[in-house]
């Protein structure tokens, strides 16, 4: 077997947290085993014992089976009826428990919700200047703080990678894509965000 890629660790332990909440059975425990993002989590439980989240399980296996194959360097985006279900995309959490929970690293949460950076900015752009024949890549929603985030790095949310790569982690958009259809507007076969360097 393989090794498994910092891509696919960075996704298994968003797994394993929805795992746990999905067998949890005492609300009262969860804002304490899950410090960071209590509300969210509590909310998530709540969904699990309501059993409105039945189906998110069985998406999350196949959606699993299908980035340990490819074994990417990067995650690709949660799949996106799954986000929408936990309230990923919900306004009542604050940005910090999403992005606690998406794993994403403080300096590049705070960078989001203090500086209003909803997606690459002209200051993303500046430091792309800095970097020859490489494609940038961050899992498709996570905007690092700066594209040289060693953090967002080491945790698999954003690289810089050869276009060989790059044409991997396509193909696994549209296995994902395939296997797994969705409504969300915004993440049709999008997981990830490339933007090619100079030459």
């Amino acid at each position: 077997m393989q090794h498994e890629s910092v891509g696919v660790k960075s996704i298994l332990r968003i797994i394993e947290i929805l795992r746990e909440l999905s067998k949890m059975d005492d609300l009262s425990l969860v804002k304490s085993k899950f410090p960071a993002f209590p509300s969210f989590a509590e909310n998530i439980c709540q969904l699990f014992l309501e059993d409105r989240l039945f189906d998110i399980m069985p998406r999350l296996e196949i959606y699993l089976k299908i980035i340990r194959k490819y074994n990417p360097q990067v995650r690709p985006a949660i799949d996106p009826y799954v986000s929408t279900q936990i309230g990923v995309f919900s306004k009542n959490f604050s940005d910090w428990e999403i992005g606690r929970f998406l794993g994403y690293p403080n300096c590049c949460i705070k960078s989001f919700t203090e500086e209003v950076r909803y997606g690459l900015d002209e200051r993303h752009f500046e430091e792309l200047k800095k970097v020859k024949k490489k494609v940038f890549v961050t899992t498709a929603g996570f905007v690092p703080c700066s594209i040289f985030c060693k953090e967002s790095h080491s945790k698999g949310l954003a690289s810089f990678l050869n276009k060989k790569i790059v044409h991997r982690l396509n193909l696994l958009e549209k296995e994902l894509s395939i296997a797994l259809p969705h409504l969300h507007p915004e993440y049709q076969g999008h997981y990830y965000d490339c933007v090619e360097t100079s030459e």
